[in-house]
């Protein structure tokens, strides 16, 4: 994350919220979710703390995350999937969706369509700062 990109809005502190995903039934409907975040920007240019304390996407992977249009995005593939999750601040309120769908491979020039499974909304409030 950029400091030019986050300087605008102070995301640092512990987070604390809900899952809904839907259709209803999906995994990870009602888990507790807390997201700590580090200070930015870092003077020395390295990365800052973003940990997710409710699920282990496994072996440490890290996600590469873009900041478009005061939104953080990061698009991943894991275990036959492809998600697409945005984490913004509105109000004293922090959002993340993740749209999760069926992995395909794609062919040049051909629109290959790939179902949704499920959409996971969480909306937390700062219990630090």
């Amino acid at each position: 994350m950029s400091a030019s990109g986050m300087g605008q809005t102070d995301w640092t502190g512990t987070w604390h919220g809900a899952t809904e995903a839907y259709p209803e039934g999906q995994l990870g409907h009602g888990w507790n979710v807390t997201f700590i975040i580090g200070p930015y920007p870092m003077t020395d240019e390295t990365c800052t703390i973003w940990n997710n304390l409710y699920v282990d996407e496994g072996s440490g992977a890290t996600a590469a995350v873009q900041w478009i249009n005061d939104i953080l995005v990061s698009s991943f593939k894991f275990n036959g999937v492809f998600a697409v999750a945005t984490m913004r601040i509105r109000g004293d309120t922090l959002e993340e969706e993740i749209i999760i769908a069926d992995d395909k491979p794609a062919a040049e020039n051909i629109l290959v369509s790939m179902r949704a499974q499920s959409i996971n909304l969480k909306k937390m409030k700062r219990i630090t700062t």
